[in-house]
């Protein structure tokens, strides 16, 4: 969006084992649409607001990451 904003989305999910799928009403999908604010040149603020789809995901999830950029 700028170079201080950006706009995204993530996709958090679980279906169960490799070897037997999970069945669908114990599958595990959210979409997070999410923030990320370059607050400082070293620093990164990211919010997301999760929305479950399935009866065994929460229903609504907040989360935060404060990032810091490192210089090796």
């Amino acid at each position: 969006m700028t170079r201080k904003v950006a706009a995204g989305l993530e996709y958090h999910g679980s279906v169960g084992p490799v070897t037997g799928f999970d069945p669908l009403s114990q599958q595990q999908h959210q979409l997070f649409p999410a923030i990320d604010l370059n607050i400082a040149p070293q620093w990164e603020l990211n919010f997301d607001l999760g929305v479950g789809f399935t009866g065994s995901t929460d229903h609504l999830i907040a989360k935060m990451i404060l990032g810091y950029r490192f210089n090796f």
